[in-house]
């Protein structure tokens, strides 16, 4: 009979063990899980929705934010291209208008006075044997036309609007400066073109050289030239941005 008691009560607690796995409680009694409502199911849906949207709309605008940094960066690159080639243009322009001490390739044509007789030979022939200051001024331009990208006399550096005048046995130019003979006038440049232009005939160094007046060319593969000492304010000329 004893034995039949404790079955009896293993299978009462059994049952009762098994109604309360079936209701999902456990043994503090505390729900494992709740369960929605169509309601409370139907806005987390939407709130879900609206999360998946934020976070498409987040990637879209840091897509953006990147696009708009490699632009920039783009930009930028190009500005600095842009920079560095105006001042590269800047230096050119100032080495043309002989504002910078410049070195290069060239020649240096040398030129004195014709060895002269006073008691033998006329005014006129002796004048024929010395350089003037308009002999000077068609040299210059001679060397211009052939290529010449800087020209300095002795070391009086000579720019687009140089101009030479007389002064006694100096040569004198706008500025005030002044060269005494012999005149070594340094020309960077392709010296075989250099040389063949004043050589060629009817220019002026052939007509000094006819005159006898003392004429030497050398090349030298390095001139080192300074600054010029004229001024470069423009005065009278300003921009035309017309189209016309």
């Amino acid at each position: 009979m004893k034995n039949n008691n404790g079955f009896f009560f293993v299978f009462i607690a059994a049952i009762i063990l098994g109604a309360l796995i079936s209701m999902n409680f456990n043994f503090q009694r505390i729900q494992s899980y709740s369960q929605l409502n169509s309601a409370e199911y139907q806005n987390a849906v939407e709130e879900r929705a609206n999360l998946y949207k934020d976070i498409g709309n987040l990637k879209e605008d840091t897509l953006e934010k990147k696009s708009k940094i490699n632009k920039y960066a783009n930009n930028y690159k190009k500005d600095d291209k842009i920079l560095d080639d105006m001042k590269a243009q800047i230096i050119d322009y100032e080495m043309f208008i002989g504002l910078n001490k410049v070195e290069g390739s060239g020649i240096v044509l040398t030129i004195k006075d014709g060895k002269a007789n006073a008691l033998e030979e006329s005014a006129d022939e002796i004048n024929n044997k010395l350089l003037h200051y308009y002999d000077m001024e068609l040299i210059l331009n001679e060397l211009r036309t052939a290529g010449a990208e800087a020209i300095s006399v002795n070391n009086h550096r000579i720019v687009p609007w140089t101009g030479v005048v007389c002064s006694w046995a100096f040569m004198g130019f706008e500025d005030g400066g002044m060269e005494y003979a012999p005149f070594n006038i340094y020309v960077m440049g392709d010296p075989e073109k250099l040389k063949a232009a004043l050589l060629e005939d009817g220019s002026h160094i052939k007509e000094l050289m006819f005159r006898k007046l003392y004429v030497n060319i050398e090349k030298i593969d390095k001139i080192t030239m300074p600054p010029t000492t004229a001024s470069a304010n423009v005065k009278y000329m300003v921009r035309d941005d017309s189209k016309k």
